[in-house]
């Protein structure tokens, strides 16, 4: 069974301070705008060299340079590009500030081109390949898929029934918003019985504006609405159950794409309580094409569950595999 939701990946600053220098001229002659304030302040409370902050947004897959960080503090640039504004994200943790203390700082962004992008749509191609069923499940959306959000932390808890086949999966997301005004986010699960009937999704947080099974992929697509339009920097959890009909494929695997970085990933996975895995790993794969690698045994507990943490999470696919037993 895999799952895909999440973030766009971020993608390395290299042009990011010279692109962003250009309005300096024009910033320069202006008072100081809050962000850089709070900014520079709060670099100066936390006592951390540029540097030093930059090596701990290289740790979570984020590239940014001393240089760029010091043009924000004195207000010469502001950050506008998508990686920019993850960039600031964590910067709140990473300075000791609560939630969207600086994010929330930020004017609103200026359009570019026909319309604001914040996706990269070929890297979405390059972790799940051409021609992937998540591209034909989603269609015309593909490109926008889950757009101005970033996936903070997912916890999966998986239940096979007897014959080893899923009947539950709850997902627990928590989601923050790196642009005013996304309201939604799309999940997408490819489940062991394409062939089934459509299962039932209980969303306990959130809404659930729609259900639908993909006739060519068999995917499930499920979309859920914030309820009202997020503002920069602003968090929301998600959670939801997703139900199966008795069928008769048992599954050896479970693992989720992810497409940017992401502080935390947990899956948890209860077996049937009188038949256990011979044999249970963790794997880690670069894209969809990928061989398996970090290849890790892990125990089956006294309860009959085994869980796979991953934190600091890159671009990439993150699963569990297990062998049942010869005899049931």
């Amino acid at each position: 069974m895999t799952d895909t939701s999440g973030p766009t990946p971020n993608k390395p600053n290299t042009k990011e301070t010279d692109t962003e220098s250009a309005r300096a001229s024009a910033l320069s002659a202006e008072r100081p705008a809050p962000f850089a304030v709070a900014l520079r302040e709060a670099v100066r409370r936390r006592g951390l060299p540029l540097d030093r902050i930059c090596e701990r947004l290289t740790a979570r897959g984020i590239r940014l340079t001393p240089a760029t960080l010091s043009y924000w503090q004195r207000d010469r640039t502001r950050p506008e590009r998508s990686d920019s504004l993850r960039a600031v994200v964590a910067l709140e943790s990473i300075l000791d500030l609560p939630p969207g203390g600086l994010s929330s700082l930020l004017p609103p962004q200026r359009p570019r081109g026909r319309r604001v992008a914040r996706t990269d749509e070929h890297a979405t191609r390059r972790l799940y390949g051409q021609e992937s069923w998540q591209e034909q499940a989603l269609g015309d959306s593909f490109a926008d898929f889950n757009r101005d959000i970033v996936v903070l932390l997912t916890r999966e808890v998986l239940h096979l029934d007897r014959r080893g086949c899923v009947r539950r999966l709850i997902v627990n997301h928590v989601v923050r918003a790196v642009a005013d005004g996304p309201e939604q986010m799309m999940n997408l699960h490819f489940l062991d019985d394409p062939d089934g009937r459509l299962p039932e999704a209980t969303v306990r947080c959130g809404r659930l504006e729609s259900l639908r099974q993909d006739a060519t992929s068999g995917g499930v697509l499920l979309r859920i609405g914030f309820g009202r339009p997020l503002t920069l920097g602003e968090t929301v959890a998600v959670d939801y159950e997703i139900r199966t009909a008795p069928y008769d494929r048992p599954t050896g695997f479970h693992e989720r794409g992810i497409r940017g970085n992401q502080d935390a990933y947990l899956l948890h996975v209860y077996f049937p309580h009188d038949r256990h895995p011979a044999l249970c790993h963790s794997y880690y794969r670069e894209n969809s094409s990928a061989p398996q690698r970090k290849v890790r045994p892990l125990p089956v507990d006294t309860s009959g569950t085994a869980h796979l943490y991953a934190a600091q999470c890159r671009q990439g696919i993150y699963g569990m595999s297990w062998q049942w037993p010869d005899k049931p």
